[in-house]
């Protein structure tokens, strides 16, 4: 049982991926490990997992939907465990039900029969993926943001609200009105065209249409999309990338920061909500962190489910 922990936390530390899956196992392995009898099997709660893995935003979650699903805790336990001689390890779990009765997971050594069969099984993860939704306020906004953004969200009509949208109109409208005038007056410079007035024009266009994107296009795009991603002003310097949704509350528009995310079933790392383009047709997809082209998922805003629009995988007769 030592060798085995030893051997999954060696790997996991030669081996880093994002995600929260491979997060647990190193824990579970490390408190394994520090037991005076590690040879005993150390059952944990869910709770307990998110107090050891989770984030300080991510503590106010339920930790049933926070842990990630059997399978996929299994599959990355798989991945971790390369074909190597020696004894494996495998996913013990007991699931709760009723009052008091809380889901356990531990860690304990695969006989060979249950290795081999656990192999075949996980050599074919699942094509859907369930995402999960932020909490209000686990997304913080930046300082400039804050001012109408309390607590990550504000209501349209309301006095913040119509400031804000009023804004970003009159900025849009005179950022569009900058650059014709910028285009007009390059135009009306006397003599042929220079290579400087060529870059100058260049380099005004793009600046232009970088702001735009950046600054005001998404909050014209949201109106459509209902979810787009938010720009990099929006949130803190350290929050990591999040999206910006628009949703009717009591009769009411609303718009917020919020994060969805998943734990991607091939191979357990963190799947984001990336852009769609190059290689798919959506606008918006679910996109793996360790491989963002390989796996990919379809995003549905209302059941918070996605489909696998990859690759085709290879099969356990493939391989």
């Amino acid at each position: 049982m030592i060798d085995a922990l030893q051997r999954l936390q060696q790997h996991l530390k030669a081996n880093p991926a994002r995600g929260r899956s491979y997060e647990i196992l190193a824990f579970m392995a490390e408190e394994g490990l520090a037991r005076p009898d590690a040879t005993e099997k150390l059952r944990f709660e869910a709770k307990a997992l998110l107090t050891g893995c989770g984030t300080a935003s991510e503590q106010d979650m339920d930790p049933k939907d926070w842990v990630p699903s059997v399978a996929i805790l299994r599959r990355a336990l798989h991945l971790a465990q390369p074909a190597t001689r020696g004894p494996r390890l495998q996913l013990g779990y007991q699931p709760g039900g009723g009052r008091g009765n809380v889901s356990l997971y531990w860690l304990e050594l695969a006989s060979e029969d249950a290795s081999a069969k656990a192999s075949e099984t996980e050599s074919e993860p699942s094509t859907t993926v369930l995402y999960r939704r932020s909490g209000n306020g686990a997304i913080r906004p930046s300082l400039a943001a804050r001012l109408f953004l309390r607590d990550g969200e504000m209501r349209n009509l309301s006095v913040r609200g119509i400031s804000f949208l009023s804004s970003i109109l009159l900025g849009s409208a005179l950022w569009l009105a900058l650059l014709g005038i910028m285009l007009l007056s390059l135009s009306q410079r006397e003599g042929s065209l220079t290579m400087g007035s060529l870059i100058t024009l260049a380099l005004t266009v793009l600046g232009f249409v970088f702001v735009w994107r950046e600054v005001y296009a998404p909050w014209f795009s949201v109106i459509d999309d209902c979810v787009v991603k938010a720009p990099h002003w929006v949130s803190a310097i350290k929050e990591p990338s999040c999206e910006l949704e628009m949703f009717r509350h009591e009769s009411y528009r609303w718009t917020r920061l919020v994060r969805f995310s998943a734990d991607c079933p091939i191979c357990g790392s963190n799947i984001e909500l990336q852009p769609g383009l190059p290689d798919q047709k959506l606008p918006l997809v679910g996109r793996c962190v360790e491989s963002p082209h390989a796996h990919v998922y379809s995003f549905d805003r209302m059941t918070l489910r996605g489909a696998y629009l990859g690759p085709p995988m290879p099969t356990s007769k493939a391989s």
